[in-house]
């Protein structure tokens, strides 16, 4: 029994358009649209290091973040970023003594 190209191709068409709109759970409009990356809260925290010194500024989490790079021997890279979520510094978790939640700053602390 031969089957043709066209009454494949018609039957793979049906398949792929019966699983689109009612094999699938998901609406079909969402597989057409990008997914928006979810929004990460930054922290605002002061990085304490080993030799007194300290930064300031908003990190996305108080660990390791996906993004992170750790390299042999225990050095890491990772982010300090201003208020807009732009990196402004790195840093490396193996001279971090500690990181510190503070209060954000207002107009007031400012001046």
């Amino acid at each position: 029994m031969r089957v043709s190209k066209q009454k494949m191709l018609i039957s793979l068409l049906l398949m792929v358009l019966l699983g689109l709109t009612g094999g699938c759970t998901q609406n079909w409009q969402s597989l057409l649209t990008p997914s928006e990356p979810e929004v990460q809260p930054l922290i605002y925290v002061e990085i304490s290091f080993s030799d007194s010194d300290h930064i300031v500024g908003y990190v996305k989490t108080l660990g390791i973040e996906k993004d992170t790079r750790i390299f042999v021997g225990g050095s890491s890279v990772n982010y300090v970023y201003d208020i807009n979520g732009n990196p402004v510094a790195a840093f490396n978790y193996a001279r971090a003594n500690y990181i510190k939640i503070i209060p954000e700053p207002t107009v007031q602390n400012q001046q």
